[in-house]
């Protein structure tokens, strides 16, 4: 009788609406609000699903070329396919704990995008909370039609009513806020939704996306989807795509919650199949392969059947000879067969290189890589350094063994020679210095020799706790400029000395001295999610902050070592913390000095990220205008970086902005050392894919110091 009395109450709410006798909206508010208050309380009921996931990804069309060089296709007008994956996962979901995944069969075809939906966790995205953030497709929040606060951005109007069907349309009260549009669909009687089909077009700000749509359907018992479509659009540099991902989950009634006991608490999915199960695919294939996916599918497994025939474990075939016009901008792997072994060569232009020490020279070398049955591997990689104007030869080799790859467990040894940047944090990219000195008469870069071995050993502890542990026995060289070479002499521009305690004077920085040290560093990191690969682990982005503490000694009178020092440093970093539609911000705060300082030379100094070039390095401890050397100390500092990006809040709202997708960024730092004071930083800047601009001011107690405009980019 009660079920009876509320369907007539809806359906005379719904014909007094249309003679204008009842405020019907107020009536879809009254709904609204219970509906969302039911989603919470079934949010809170545990649950066991299996889950077959299908991502597509199709070329839809492109231009006949790029940069000048044809492009050859299959046919684009056929749509051809991309990229396809499916697998086969049971899923578990506790509130207090979240999802858990355990991947039991998974097949590909084609290479995946940079954005993939490979696990059921990912497509259950859950409109019951606050914020949707789809993120293997942006980092962009967009605020639910079922969120605490979504009738400050929705308003609802009746499409239909029956008595088991109410479809409310989803209208956005404000056109290009971060919202979706659409409908939902509930049950009247019981207030639990249905069936949702809500659309985000490219005028909201996802990056290559024009259209994204959601389709989820709901059983009355979960909040969780039984059912879930992504269905996209885009385009890249005139190359138009579609995608789909479809997720479909098989509720168990009896759900085993002793699986639970298998993660770790931080642990989200476990995927330790990388070869492709057949029989579990086949059995639990929820959506049928087209004629297109299954000749995909037989064409890529002939061809590893050949690979497997031809070769067994050698890499006396390889795949391809090396083709020089690829080598000289890109690096060139080969790999065998079975892919367990690879030789990478280094791009021939990026390792040319000019500086005033060295003049024009090559910094050259070869990787070898192979892995191992138990998923451990290793690589060499021998490098050669020949610069033409002080006509000196260095080299040295160094090997990488990632022996516990569940514990991130490696161990690193190099012994050689080489030059290096003396500021260990990279004042200059090579082939940044190189332009600047050559066509600018700038030659910031400062360099000194070294003869070295070196060795060191890391992995994880305990839950996400990591310490590594290394020494360094070297002979430490000054040296001088013996190039003043420039295609471009500005007048008032003159190369300084490589001595930046004292540019205008070309002598030696420091005397040649031995040094020998011990180092170890303990990183933990709070909420820090992974996937478990093959037995490795994949990190997340961390939910919370990281707590870092760095020690290092100088021992004296070891194998003729001059250092004699220790050092300590604390450092709290958190990248990304999520505000909502307001973005996101970072910040990093650190601290530390020398203590019973007997002998520090000047490459043990703790040195800064700063920058005096054009392009500059978005790095979160990274300072765009700070000179390079000469806040450098032997004494202690305080350094901070905090930075916040609106994720296009703002010029979402500007017609003319908002084509654009710009990201609008804002950020500072600060510096102390005893010899120098204080020194500050702030900025303002845009941001669009990896291209970025800022416009930043620097200044300390006495005034501003630098102002000017820096850009970095990411090709």
């Amino acid at each position: 009788m009660k079920k009876f009395l509320i369907i007539c109450c809806v359906l005379y709410s719904f014909n007094a609406k249309a003679s204008g006798t009842l405020d019907s909206a107020n009536w879809v508010n009254k709904f609204m609000l219970q509906v969302i208050e039911n989603q919470k309380e079934r949010e809170r009921k545990a649950y066991e699903a299996g889950a077959y996931i299908k991502n597509e990804l199709i070329l839809d069309d492109g231009p006949d070329k790029v940069l000048g060089r044809n492009i050859k296709y299959i046919d684009v007008k056929k749509k051809q396919l991309v990229w396809l994956n499916e697998s086969y996962s049971q899923l578990f979901f506790k509130p207090e704990l979240g999802y858990k995944e355990f991947i039991e069969a998974t097949k590909s075809y084609g290479k995946y995008p940079s954005w993939e939906f490979k696990s059921a966790s990912q497509l259950s995205v859950n409109f019951s909370t606050n914020y949707i953030k789809i993120e293997a497709l942006s980092d962009k929040n967009f605020v639910s039609p079922l969120a605490k606060n979504a009738f400050a951005h929705y308003n609802y109007d009746i499409i239909s009513l029956t008595e088991t069907d109410l479809v409310l349309a989803v209208i956005p009260k404000k056109k290009f806020s971060a919202t979706f549009v659409g409908e939902l669909t509930f049950n009247p009687k019981t207030y639990d939704l249905k069936h949702l089909n809500l659309k985000i077009t490219g005028d909201k700000g996802i990056n290559f996306i024009d259209t994204l749509q959601i389709v989820q359907s709901y059983n009355a018992s979960i909040a969780h989807p039984l059912y879930t479509l992504l269905k996209y659009k885009g385009q890249v540099f005139k190359f138009a795509f579609s995608g789909t991902s479809h997720s479909i989950f098989t509720a168990k009634d009896s759900a085993d919650f002793s699986i639970f006991d298998k993660f770790s608490k931080n642990e989200e999915v476990k995927d330790n199949f990388s070869a492709f199960n057949g029989n579990i695919l086949k059995e639990n294939r929820q959506i049928p392969l087209t004629l297109q996916e299954r000749l995909s599918y037989e064409v890529q497994d002939s061809r590893n059947i050949r690979k497997d025939e031809i070769i067994i474990d050698s890499l006396a075939n390889f795949g391809s000879r090396i083709k020089i016009l690829p080598l000289l901008f890109s690096d060139k792997v080969w790999a065998s067969k079975n892919k367990r072994r690879a030789i990478i060569f280094d791009p021939i232009v990026p390792s040319l290189f000019f500086n005033t020490v060295e003049g024009f020279g090559i910094s050259y070398g070869v990787t070898f890589i192979e892995y191992a049955k138990n998923k451990s591997n290793w690589a060499i990689t021998p490098r050669m350094r020949y610069g033409f104007s002080n006509k000196e030869l260095n080299s040295d080799v160094s090997f990488s063994w990632f022996y516990k790859p569940k514990k991130r467990g490696t161990l690193n040894f190099s012994i050689g020679s080489t030059y290096l940047d003396l500021n260990p944090n990279g004042s200059i990219g090579s082939l940044q210095n190189t332009l600047n000195t050559l066509f600018f008469e700038q030659n910031f870069m400062k360099l000194y020799r070294k003869e070295y071995v070196s060795l060191g050993i890391g992995r994880e502890l305990v839950g996400n706790l990591y310490l590594s542990v290394g020494t360094e026995m070297a002979r430490n060289y000054s040296v001088t400029n013996t190039q003043d070479f420039v295609f471009r002499d500005i007048k008032e521009r003159n190369f300084s000395s490589n001595n930046p305690i004292s540019p205008a004077l070309e002598n030696e920085l420091f005397p040649q001295y031995s040094s020998f040290f011990i180092n170890s560093s303990l990183i933990y990191t709070l909420k820090q999610p992974y996937i478990t690969k093959d037995n490795v682990k994949i990190y997340k982005l961390p939910l919370g902050p990281r707590f870092i503490i760095n020690y290092k000694k100088g021992i004296p009178n070891f194998v003729n070592s001059e250092s004699d020092y220790q050092y300590l440093e604390a450092e709290i970093q958190h990248e990304k913390l999520d505000m909502g539609l307001w973005g996101y911000g970072s910040y990093s705060v650190a601290g530390g000095g020398f203590f019973n300082a007997k002998s520090v030379f000047f490459p043990e100094w703790r040195h800064f990220s700063g920058n005096l070039a054009l392009i500059f390095n978005p790095g979160l401890r990274s300072f765009h205008l700070l000179d390079f050397y000469t806040y450098s100390t032997n004494e202690y500092f305080l350094e901070g970086h905090i930075e916040h990006n609106f994720n296009q809040y703002f010029s979402n709202r500007v017609p003319l902005l908002r084509k654009l997708k710009l990201q609008e960024l804002i950020g500072g730092a600060y510096l102390y050392q005893p010899n120098k004071g204080d020194y500050f930083e702030a900025y303002a800047g845009v941001r669009r894919l990896t291209f970025r601009a800022d416009f930043a001011v620097s200044f300390s107690g006495k005034g501003v110091l630098n102002k000017g405009f820096k850009i970095s980019y990411g090709f």
